[in-house]
């Protein structure tokens, strides 16, 4: 399902926006390493919206390649790009000096103009950037997303909201790494299990309970493994899911089970007391948002201020 909703962006009627789907072109062109020679401009153009070049190095040195640029927005109505669209591709090209033909359409070409497009009679190359091939380039990187975000704002929002980054509260990156294959638990996607083990006293016992082991790791074989390693007829286990610990109302009840632990006297290893703050550290940047600028400002007074007068151990 198409992530970005091209029709954010107007037709190109009357008005401030008029030029609206060929600045973004332009933007889109320069981010994947074309030079704009031409930019977008008003009056004749003589066929063509913009005018870009590629610089190509190979063994024999540095070829340049001139693209003329034709752009043609028709998300709003849904047509396709038409022959009629786009007649005279040969003599365009040849007036503007170029030795390359690209479409920049917000919907695909028809099989007409794909056909057109497509002649091994044409003397020169011919790309074309349809809305599935802009936002392939536009959503795999940082500069790609701030790029989409200028343009499509509200299509951007949704999508980000629904595949959330982790946020840039620490200096290192956050990371988890199985117990036992020592593979990353956290990337390229979140996995594994959360394994506690804890003893309980026996009925009619004071002893109250104590967590003993803390730790991470893959599920199926790795798991199987330490189990083998930590378990002991003394222990009970349980486990979380890592994903389901990265939804905000489960990371916060986790905190609050541990909280209302310590208040009933439970105790915990030094090991695994410390598991447990390096878990909750390393999941809180996927759980949480970014912090504006004011925050960190904040964060670094209260930073300065000595522990035991209320202040923060954050090192930002």
């Amino acid at each position: 399902m198409p992530v970005l909703g091209f029709k954010e962006i107007p037709i190109p009627t009357a008005g401030a926006t008029r030029d609206r789907f060929e600045l973004f072109a332009r933007e889109f062109l320069e981010f994947i390493g074309f030079k704009v020679i031409v930019g977008p401009d008003r009056g004749p153009d003589g066929g063509r919206d913009l005018v870009v070049q590629e610089a190509r190095t190979g063994v024999a040195g540095e070829t340049l390649v001139k693209w003329l640029v034709s752009c043609k927005h028709k998300a709003h109505s849904g047509a396709s790009v038409t022959p009629e669209d786009e007649p005279d591709i040969y003599d365009r090209v040849r007036t503007h000096d170029c030795q390359g033909f690209l479409g920049f359409y917000s919907s695909i070409p028809s099989s007409g103009l794909a056909t057109k497009l497509n002649a091994p009679t044409l003397p020169f190359e011919v790309q074309v950037y349809d809305p599935e091939k802009i936002e392939r380039h536009l959503l795999t990187s940082s500069s790609g997303l701030a790029l989409a975000k200028r343009f499509f704002p509200k299509s951007l929002a949704h999508w980000q909201k629904e595949h959330p980054t982790p946020a840039k509260i620490f200096r290192e990156e956050p990371a988890l790494f199985c117990w036992y294959c020592k593979k990353s638990l956290l990337v390229p996607k979140p996995h594994g299990i959360v394994v506690v083990w804890t003893s309980f006293p026996e009925q009619d016992q004071p002893r109250r309970e104590h967590t003993e082991h803390v730790y991470w790791c893959c599920k199926g074989r790795c798991d199987q493994a330490l189990q083998t390693q930590y378990g002991r007829k003394s222990l009970i286990d349980g486990w979380e899911d890592i994903p389901d610990l990265l939804v905000p109302i489960a990371y916060i009840r986790w905190v609050m089970t541990m909280l209302n632990e310590f208040h009933k006297g439970m105790t915990y290893s030094t090991d695994a007391f410390e598991n447990s703050k390096k878990l909750l550290l390393n999941l809180f940047p996927l759980v949480c948002r970014d912090m504006t600028a004011e925050e960190k400002e904040r964060i670094k007074s209260l930073a300065m201020i000595p522990p035991y007068l209320g202040g923060w151990g954050y090192e930002g």
